[in-house]
C-alpha cells in the first residue's frame, strides 16, 4: 500500500487534472479514493458523492461512496447505496458482503444472516463466505453454527489458518482443550508464527499447570 506521502501526491496531481477537467467523473472517484486511503472520510464522501451524481450506475461509484459513509459510522446511506450498487449488479458479491455487515450493525440480524447464508450459496466455493457466516453466528453466540461454517472455510482452503483458530477458540470455550490443540497445531504446521494461535495456545497451557 502507497504511504501517506504518495497517496497525498496522487491527490495533488488528480487536484490539477480536476481543474481542467472538473465534470470527470473518474477523477473525482479517484480523488475520493485517495481521501478514503487517508482516513478522511468526509472528504472522500465528497468528491465520491460527486462521481456517483456524474455516473449514477456505475457499481464500483456506489459501492466505494458507500464504504465512505459507512467508515464514516452513517450505516443508514452505506445500506442505501450497497442496495443502489446491487440493484445495477445483483450478485456483486463486495457489496453483498458489506450490506450484511450493516444490517448486523443497525440491528437487522435476520437480514444479515440472509445475506450471509445467501453468499454462501452464490459464492459457496469461496472459503471467505464460510467464514464470514461463521463470524456472525460466533456474534450472536451460536457456536455450534459457526463451528460448521469454519470447517467448510478449511473444506475449501486447507490453509486457512484463521478458521483453525476460530474452531479452536470454540473448543477452548467449551473446555474441550485437547482438542483445541489439535486445531491449533494444525494452524501453527501452516503459519508457526500466527500471534492469535500462539496466544490460545499458551492459554491452554497456562490453564493446565
Amino acid at each position: 500500500m502507497k504511504n501517506e506521502a504518495e497517496i497525498r501526491n496522487q491527490i495533488s496531481i488528480i487536484q490539477q487534472e480536476l481543474d481542467n477537467k472538473p465534470d470527470r467523473p473518474d477523477l473525482l472517484h479517484d480523488l475520493g479514493i485517495g481521501y478514503y486511503l487517508l482516513g478522511e472520510f468526509p472528504e472522500s464522501i465528497k468528491y465520491l458523492k460527486k462521481a456517483v451524481d456524474l455516473a449514477p450506475k456505475k457499481v464500483a461509484f456506489l459501492f466505494n461512496l458507500a464504504n465512505s459513509y459507512n467508515e464514516n459510522d452513517e450505516p443508514g446511506m452505506a445500506i442505501d447505496l450497497y442496495l443502489r450498487a446491487l440493484d445495477q449488479n445483483p450478485n456483486h458479491i463486495p457489496s453483498l458482503n458489506n450490506l450484511a455487515d450493516c444490517y448486523e450493525a443497525v440491528g437487522q440480524f435476520d437480514k444479515a444472516h440472509e445475506l450471509f447464508h445467501y453468499l454462501t450459496r452464490i459464492n459457496g466455493e469461496n472459503a471467505l463466505s464460510h467464514f464470514n457466516l461463521g463470524n456472525f453466528f460466533i456474534r450472536q453466540n451460536q457456536h455450534i453454527e459457526a463451528a460448521r461454517c469454519y470447517e467448510e472455510s478449511i473444506k475449501r482452503d486447507e490453509n486457512f489458518v484463521d478458521a483453525y483458530h476460530n474452531i479452536a477458540w470454540i473448543l477452548k470455550q467449551a473446555k474441550a482443550d485437547v482438542e483445541a490443540m489439535e486445531y491449533i497445531q494444525k494452524g501453527l504446521n501452516i503459519d508457526s508464527g500466527h500471534d492469535e494461535l500462539l496466544k490460545l495456545k499458551a492459554e491452554i497451557e497456562d490453564r493446565k499447570s
